[in-house]
């Protein structure tokens, strides 16, 4: 039976992994059984002293790991960044995929991991940069087909207001209540605009601290929620549009707000991780489930009953074109985080 379950694990192993994957295989309860030779250059220490530990002392988070656990054991699909740590402290932003192989006893886990840095994640990023340039153009037409009759549709209703002036407060309110939802609509025609005239970033070396401290100073969250900064010491220069980078910072900020029901803090925090500065937006909101976060980059997918589905893709784009990530980690109930990562 061992041997018909190590078996089924390699042929595992074979259809998910290729030249470029790490891939870790643990028992039932995490402990590393067998490891393959990319795993030694991705974590950059001989993997075979690996064997016996178990793999929650490798994740620098344990919920991200347990919550993807959890997610695989129940038959869902998922590749995900985390962050890998090995014993000497090196610390590598990874996306990793689990799956189950065997039941009861024989229960096995099959890890399949990949440096963010490589080139299929290079490749990702184009195929999505290409998706929303497509996106782009369509929500430009239509946006301009929509702006006008909707203009002229404002302007109208306002001479109608001047004509009822003297009529009933309904009246009146009723066209008031037309107006403000005019006012949303160009609000997202607004937005789609904005979105295909996506600019390219000006990158210029700097610290990240001013744009942070700048966005801080201009937030007006309400007063049930508390905006806190915990910048390290001395943050490094990196490549960086601070006009570009203040956008992201700001929807991520702003989404963490609205996330919040009550009371709560967003937190901004700045670190460095393997060759990357780091910014993390923490919110103690209601979080969002696992299911969902794939889909939050995607164009157009929201989670807001008044939401265009652009803010966070936009986002991801930006930092994509500083080489950079937008990763989300969350968990109903318990917040979210949005982590921004910058190569230095």
């Amino acid at each position: 039976m061992k041997n018909k379950q190590t078996e089924a694990v390699r042929e595992a192993v074979t259809c998910m992994g290729c030249a470029h994957e790490g891939q870790i295989i643990t028992d039932a309860t995490g402990a590393v059984v067998e490891t393959n030779l990319v795993t030694d250059r991705i974590l950059e220490m001989p993997s075979t002293t690996l064997k016996g530990t178990n793999i929650r002392k490798l994740c620098a988070i344990g919920q991200s790991y347990d919550e993807m656990l959890r997610h695989s054991a129940e038959g869902g699909s998922l590749n995900r960044p985390i962050i890998l740590q090995s014993s000497s402290g090196k610390r590598k932003l990874v996306n990793m995929s689990i799956q189950p192989v065997g039941e009861g006893d024989t229960l096995q886990y099959v890890h399949v991991f990949q440096d963010c840095a490589d080139l299929r994640t290079m490749e990702e990023r184009l195929v999505q940069a290409e998706r929303l340039a497509t996106v782009g153009k369509f929500a430009s037409q239509i946006a301009h087909e929509i702006r006008n009759p909707l203009s002229s549709i404002s302007l109208n209703v306002e001479l109608l207001e001047d004509e009822v002036k003297d009529s009933s407060e309904e009246a009146r309110s009723l066209i008031r209540s037309v107006l403000r939802e005019l006012d949303r609509l160009n609000d997202i025609v607004g937005e789609y605009l904005q979105f295909s005239r996506f600019p390219k970033p000006k990158l210029k070396r700097g610290r990240v601290d001013s744009v942070i401290q700048e966005l801080v100073e201009n937030s007006k969250p309400p007063a049930a929620v508390k905006l806190e900064v915990a910048l390290m010491p001395s943050s490094p220069e990196v490549w960086l549009d601070e006009g570009l980078l203040r956008q992201v910072l700001d929807n991520l900020v702003r989404n963490g707000t609205e996330a919040i029901e009550g009371s709560g803090t967003v937190r901004i925090e700045t670190d460095v991780v393997d060759r990357f500065l780091i910014i993390r937006v923490k919110d103690t909101g209601r979080g969002i489930p696992i299911e969902v976060q794939s889909k939050l980059f995607e164009p157009f997918f929201t989670t807001k009953p008044q939401g265009t589905g652009l803010g966070l893709a936009t986002s991801q784009q930006i930092l994509f074109e500083h080489n950079g990530h937008l990763l989300v980690e969350s968990e109903p109930g318990k917040g979210t985080t949005f982590t921004a990562l910058l190569p230095l």
